[in-house]
């Protein structure tokens, strides 16, 4: 039977912490609509992949136009440290698989295509940080390989309002679906209710 996985991307201390490297207002705004999708997904039993970027501390895998801040002291994000790990409320349980990556694409040099088609998944929603950049690859990513994908538009952080809007309008335009959180959770207790033996 097909399922429907829920992707966190790069939701992590550095980003999403008042005290990270390269915190972004947005994403520690919609924590609380990314936890309340969370909890609907565990609750139903589907599952939950958390998308995580991590970097060696000898700067070799940086992205090259990232390696100057990265040797001049300012990186962020890497491994073993506390700006890499995600944001408590919305860390991994057991059983619930973290993907490293250190490109925008979750799907880039990653295990993430086999882990889904493994536990039957053809439809991802996807939550995250920051929309532009890694969500946005990810998502054209996963339709470029057939997947059906939700962008849940008020748990996906930007850097502004314009942003925002002009991306998830590029993203409905090759077939991502853009729904709220309120959405995702009634259609996820739903999809559960209707598998739920009486």
């Amino acid at each position: 039977m097909a399922r429907t996985a829920l992707l966190i991307i790069d939701m992590q201390n550095d980003m999403a912490h008042t005290d990270g490297r390269a915190f972004m207002p947005d994403a520690a705004h919609k924590i609380e609509p990314m936890a309340a999708i969370l909890d609907a997904f565990r609750e139903a039993r589907e599952p939950v992949i958390h998308v995580v970027r991590s970097y060696r501390p000898d700067t070799w895998d940086v992205e090259r136009f990232r390696s100057p801040a990265f040797q001049a002291g300012r990186g962020f994000l890497v491994e073993n440290t506390w700006g890499q790990r995600e944001v408590d409320r919305l860390a991994p349980e057991a059983g619930e698989p973290v993907v490293v990556k250190q490109r925008f694409s979750a799907f880039a040099f990653t295990e993430l295509d086999l882990l889904l088609r493994r536990a039957g998944v053809t439809k991802i929603v996807v939550v995250g940080v920051n929309l532009p950049n890694c969500p946005r690859a990810t998502m054209y990513d996963a339709v470029g390989l057939d997947y059906d994908v939700v962008a849940v538009a008020d748990a996906l952080a930007a850097g502004s309002d314009e942003t925002q809007r002009i991306n998830l309008q590029d993203l409905a335009a090759i077939g991502v679906r853009v729904a709220t959180a309120d959405e995702v959770i009634r259609e996820i207790a739903r999809a559960s209710d209707r598998l739920s033996p009486n």
